[in-house]
């Protein structure tokens, strides 16, 4: 079987696996067996984050070179699928991209996972000693490299394999933080017949809340909140909001239950229908939207937030800060700070906002944090951040960059990039656990990371799969 083809079959596999953030325990025990079956040294910890051994193939090879990549994936699925998560994900593909059928394809990071498997398996490939190390719950946070315990590492040349432009060459990344806003609602019954009227929006395109969050893709919950609030003049109660999705992706899929008077209804659809048309000539340019109607029979004693819940909640999402707030002056055109309302859900009484903040400048990201904590101290019950995650700083002078890029150049006489990205690498946990790393981030074309569009270009994997087996090569040379 010829190497990229082994390539492929280990990202099939892999994607055969569930592997959604925090249940890696089998594709972790999966890829810890495959290691050891080839005599590999193994370390699993307790979190199942790895760090996997292989010598040098030539002697005299120089120090070692870490590579790294992450082991869960964002699962998402299109609204209407019968797709069983249990099941894993089957790998698709045309004469151009491997995708999956309604659902994420998991290339984020399976195709580093895969990529560090068929060095694992090979006898032929030419590298110094290897240090691999594949990491849990980068997905929600960075949790996997924020306990991970890396001081064993000998290697101070690092290779990350998350990035998702080919000949793009990231050096510097933004630091990030969580946050989830909470409501202890609390409902009551309305005397009086009310027709449910469930809002349910469609079509938005949704995307990754970092590299996307300037792409001015419509939020479902930024939308809800306004749809509420444009609908505050007229005698409407709300109920059942809901916006499902992941911290690290832009929300797209939001319902809400209204409890209408009979003689109000045609009122609240002709008001509904207006909404509907605002939403889609502002997002005509970028994004798609529209409003599924589902009417129920009338009837008294339906439940709904109380009046003070249904005002605090909408406010909140008025006031919340969405989007990019800052641009840096560094480096052209990259995002400095942006936030993202992820999802909104229910459960046991409690309602749940959950938001991901993010930027390259640690001031920044916490003066946003203070902001949300005014507006939580004002009209919520509860405001918690968490997984606060370094940013990682480029730097002047890296030889393992200028290396790199030089010898993609050589192998396909195209102009590399230096770049720095708004979002979330675990570079910066490495930057900050062993100062002094040299590190770069690299990977393939991948496209709508996170969504039910996800695809990775086939000739992109191939290309990197050569030329990270020719870096290694070069890096024995040079260490």
């Amino acid at each position: 079987m010829a190497q990229i083809e082994k390539v492929i079959s280990y990202f099939k596999k892999l994607c055969s696996i569930p592997r959604a953030s925090g249940d890696e325990r089998k594709v972790s025990d999966y890829i810890a067996e495959f290691a050891r079956a080839r005599g590999l040294a193994v370390t699993q910890d307790q979190n199942y984050n790895l760090i996997i051994r292989k010598p040098a193939t030539i002697p005299d090879a120089g120090e070692p070179v870490i590579l790294q990549g992450h082991l869960d994936m964002v699962y998402v699925k299109e609204d209407g699928s019968s797709h069983i998560y249990e099941d894993g994900i089957e790998v698709t593909e045309d004469e151009e991209y491997y995708f999956a059928d309604g659902t994420s394809l998991g290339a984020d990071n399976g195709i580093a996972a895969a990529y560090c498997l068929a060095i694992l398996d090979s006898d032929d490939l030419v590298h110094p000693d290897l240090e691999i190390v594949f990491t849990v719950k980068e997905e929600v946070g960075l949790v996997g490299a924020s306990l991970i315990d890396i001081s064993s590492l000998m290697g101070t040349r690092f290779i990350n394999l998350d990035s998702e432009e080919e000949g793009v060459f990231y050096t510097s990344c933004a630091g990030g933080l969580r946050c989830r806003m909470i409501w202890n609602t609390e409902t009551e019954r309305l005397e009086d017949e009310r027709v449910p009227l469930k809002v349910i929006f469609r079509n938005l395109t949704g995307g990754h809340s970092g590299i996307n969050i300037g792409m001015g893709l419509g939020n479902a919950i930024v939308l809800l909140g306004r749809l509420v609030w444009l609908l505050r003049e007229l005698p409407v109660r709300i109920s059942a909001l809901d916006a499902p999705g992941k911290a690290n992706a832009i929300a797209n899929q939001a319902s809400v239950c209204l409890y209408v008077k009979p003689d109000d209804l045609d009122e609240v659809r002709i008001k509904l229908k207006k909404i509907e048309k605002t939403f889609q000539e502002e997002l005509q340019y970028t994004d798609s939207i529209c409003f599924e109607l589902a009417e129920g029979k009338s009837a008294a004693g339906a439940e709904v937030y109380t009046e003070k819940y249904h005002a605090d909640i909408c406010k909140s999402l008025m006031l919340l800060p969405y989007g990019v707030s800052g641009y840096s002056f560094a480096i052209k055109d990259l995002i400095e700070t942006s936030m993202n309302l992820g999802s909104l859900t229910s459960d046991d009484g409690k309602l749940t906002l959950l938001m991901s903040l993010r930027s390259s400048v640690a001031s920044q990201k916490y003066m946003l944090r203070d902001k949300i904590q005014i507006i939580a101290d004002a009209y919520s019950d509860d405001c918690i951040f968490e997984s606060d995650y370094p940013g990682w700083q480029y730097r002047k002078e890296s030889p393992l960059r200028d290396t790199a890029m030089a010898l993609y150049e050589k192998l396909f006489q195209k102009k590399a990039k230096v770049a720095a990205i708004h979002a979330g690498l675990e570079c910066g946990y490495w930057d900050e656990k062993k100062p002094g790393m040299d590190i770069i981030s690299i990977g393939p074309d991948l496209f709508d990371v996170h969504s039910v569009n996800e695809k990775v270009s086939k000739e992109s994997v191939a290309r990197m799969w050569l030329y990270l087996t020719e870096l290694l090569k070069a890096l024995s040379k040079s260490g």
